[in-house]
């Protein structure tokens, strides 16, 4: 913004809204312009809650003296959004152009400059993957840079190229790649950059390349020994590295380079690519209903109540007309009855204003994932019970995401709702509340350095067996292991405790894939709310469901092994000003649990460990969270078995596939050998493939490939796919 004529002094306010002209909250930032000078001011905002209508304006003592509308289009928030930072920017226009079936996703492609990358990770979550390609990231400070490193660390996909210009494109991230870059050099082909049906890119002449060798992750494909193409694992993100300039001809023209990066995303991603499809604040309403039940505000047990209406009934009939009748005062009923339901209305008034006390009720539900490299990422609803018709402010520490759930209100002319986001905290002010209302509060936040759930678990004799420990601050009580459907429940998990674990288990007795474990819910309940005759409306029985939302909901039997658990604590930090406040929370955690291979390297891995990755379909489809709806057609998968920086012996593998309509699908899988596809039935026998045939339909780097089709003119369910695997783990 630019101080024009006058010096600016105020906020600087961007308002959202779906209504034409009324609007729901209020986003902004206070800022200070001197005249003829120029701001840049970054607010963060929902991109869900920006419509043709919202507008961005300048305030000073509340008064609006600049303002115009933001128009245009959001996009999509299932669409895929790369973020470019190359000095071409058409260096990646080719992604946008991946055929429809072998990449599903929609892919926007966002060229950024230097002064448009974001300086806090949260910021940067807008983007699903990022591309670093002859790029000067010297022209980005640390704040920025630092950026990236985390928004990578929780779950980002980063792609550093650049070819001669690596050194450069890199620079401080190059801690992050794969490949230990020492030099420049030329390759005169590139072998492993090919596609089927396609011509393989010719080279005139040698092409430039970044030399160097793989430290960490997984070598993707080669030219001698300079690595091509490798990526490895970064926290909950990964990184992808490309040796040669990806505008540099004349591969950039290359006429398969868009069906070739279609594949290469999908096997260096993975399952990632979805990740943007699982965005837990979409699935927020199981916190927000759970957060209505604020366990101060609980009403009277029923028999209670109705004891209290039948001595009311019994007063205000018989007992008051046997006494004034034989005190011949009957008429004394037209006051007496009246004055008494007023009493006893004043007692239900009083005896809920005692309940909820002078002062704000907060209430927070949450659900936070740890994983075992030592982060977790929260999503929290935080419930404000207020006593009286006024202003309130609250303050969330920290520098996660923070938006207000408005439910059953209506826009307004002027917002009611005023966020603002600095560096270590989030202010919200909430105007013109009513007297005993509820205001609420979305909060995303990821935890660096949060500590794990450090399990010592492998499976022998038909067992699970083991320990787990809590090297969180999370204490938890009614914790669940759950492997497959066998639970073991374990009363207490205190912070720095272990436990035993001892399951029996068999590998081909597991649910059956897309089953939700519903009829389970009222197992993984605290004890204490099973013993309730109510418990299907209790906030642990809500809070559940977010666990069954998703292409990977933790309910569906398709996430391996998980412990499970409750506490006391809030993910958040939240207070209200100037306010006396009364606290309750409630937190669900899970975490994924790792299997070591028994002494002699044995390993196996649950159904569901392994992601299944849509790789191509010839079908119209529609994507679901339990998977697709297909028209006639095909549809294939693929089941990526090398983890990094080990290797697998598969000695069996066994499949599980479904459909919720019933559909008998036509199924093949792959043979490496002839290259060909073959009857589901030549590969697999009672689901499961043996020894003998896994070096003819796994790949030599652990790829089952498997298609799926059908005939009929309308669409179909087909289940997302899972596999169960044992073997032995040995050094690469």
């Amino acid at each position: 913004m630019n101080g024009g004529g006058t010096d600016v002094e105020g906020n600087v306010v961007i308002a959202t809204g779906n209504g034409s002209d009324l609007f729901s909250a209020a986003y902004y930032q206070p800022v200070s312009v001197a005249k003829g000078a120029t701001k840049q001011v970054t607010i963060l905002v929902p991109g869900t809650e920006i419509g043709p209508n919202s507008y961005v304006a300048v305030q000073q003592n509340g008064e609006t003296v600049a303002k115009t509308t933001i128009g245009g289009r959001r996009y999509s928030q299932d669409s895929l959004l790369i973020g470019v930072l190359a000095s071409d920017p058409d260096t990646a226009n080719f992604l946008g152009t991946m055929p429809k079936n072998k990449f599903s996703e929609q892919v926007r492609v966002l060229p950024m400059k230097a002064e448009q990358v974001p300086q806090a990770e949260a910021q940067l979550g807008m983007l699903n993957m990022l591309i670093v390609n002859d790029f000067a990231l010297d022209s980005l400070n640390e704040k920025q840079i630092q950026a990236i490193k985390e928004w990578t660390q929780n779950g980002g996909m980063l792609i550093l190229a650049g070819g001669a210009t690596y050194a450069k494109s890199a620079g401080a991230l190059a801690e992050l790649s794969p490949v230990a870059v020492t030099g420049v050099g030329s390759v005169s082909k590139l072998s492993g950059v090919t596609v089927e049906k396609e011509q393989p890119v010719q080279l005139p002449s040698p092409l430039t390349v970044s030399m160097g060798t793989v430290k960490e992750g997984r070598l993707l494909a080669a030219e001698g020994t300079v690595p091509v193409t490798a990526v490895r694992s970064v926290g909950q993100g990964k990184v992808l590295y490309v040796a040669y300039d990806l505008a540099q001809e004349p591969v950039a023209s290359w006429s398969g380079n868009s069906r070739y990066w279609a594949d290469l995303l999908t096997k260096a991603f993975g399952s990632s690519l979805y990740a943007h499809m699982n965005n837990p604040a979409n699935d927020i309403w199981a916190l927000d209903n759970a957060s209505d039940r604020i366990p101060a505000l609980k009403l009277p047990e029923v028999p209670w109540l109705a004891l209290y209406f039948g001595l009311y009934a019994l007063l205000v009939g018989p007992v008051f007309y046997y006494v004034l009748r034989k005190k011949r005062k009957q008429s004394y009923m037209w006051g007496i009855v009246p004055a008494f339901a007023v009493v006893a209305g004043v007692g239900i008034f009083a005896y809920g204003a005692a309940q909820r006390g002078s002062g704000v009720v907060l209430h927070s539900t949450g659900y936070l994932q740890f994983t075992q490299a030592g982060q977790a990422k929260g999503i929290e609803v935080a419930s404000a019970f207020v006593p009286r018709s006024a202003d309130y402010e609250a303050e969330v520490k920290g520098s996660g995401r923070v938006w207000p759930i408005i439910n059953g209100r209506g826009n307004e002319v002027e917002p009611k709702v005023w966020i603002s986001a600095q560096n270590d905290h989030t202010t919200a002010q909430f105007r013109d509340v009513e007297f005993w209302s509820v205001r609420k509060l979305g909060m995303m936040t990821s935890i660096p350095n949060a500590g794990s759930f450090v399990s010592d678990l492998s499976y022998r004799d038909g067992k699970l067996s083991g320990t787990v420990t809590n090297r969180t601050q999370y204490p938890l009580h009614d914790v669940k292991i759950i492997a497959g459907q066998t639970i073991q429940p374990i009363e207490d998990l205190a912070a720095g405790a272990s436990v035993k674990v001892d399951l029996s288990f068999n590998a081909q007795a597991q649910i059956a894939p897309g089953r939700r474990l519903y009829s389970s819910k009222n197992n993984l309940i605290p004890q204490a709310v099973q013993n309730n005759s109510n418990a299907e409306d209790s906030r642990e029985w809500m809070m559940l469901d977010i666990l069954d939302q998703g292409r990977q909901n933790a309910l569906d039997n398709s996430n391996g092994v998980m412990l499970m658990g409750w506490s006391d604590m809030p993910i958040n930090d939240v207070e209200m000003k100037r306010e006396t406040v009364r606290k309750e929370h409630l937190t669900l955690v899970t975490s994924p649990l790792s299997i070591k291979p028994s002494p002699d390297g044995t390993v196996f891995y649950p159904a569901g460990t392994f992601q299944a990755i849509m790789t191509e379909s010839t079908a119209e489809t529609d994507e679901l969270d339990n998977g697709y709806q297909m028209r006639a057609g095909d549809i294939t998968f693929e089941f990526h078995l090398q983890e990094e920086n080990q290797q697998l012996q598969v000695s069996k593998l066994y499949i599980y596939t479904w459909s919720e309509d019933k559909t008998l699908f036509d199924k093949q899988v792959y043979n490496w050998q002839t290259k060909t596809f073959v009857p589901f039935d030549q590969a697999f026998a009672d689901n499961k493939l043996e020894s003998a045939k896994i070096g003819t339909f796994l790949s030599p780097d652990g790829v089952l490939r498997v298609k799926f089709s059908h005939s009929r003119d309308e669409y179909r369910h087909i289940g997302t796919p899972v596999v169960g695997v044992e073997g032995k783990l040995v050094k690469p």
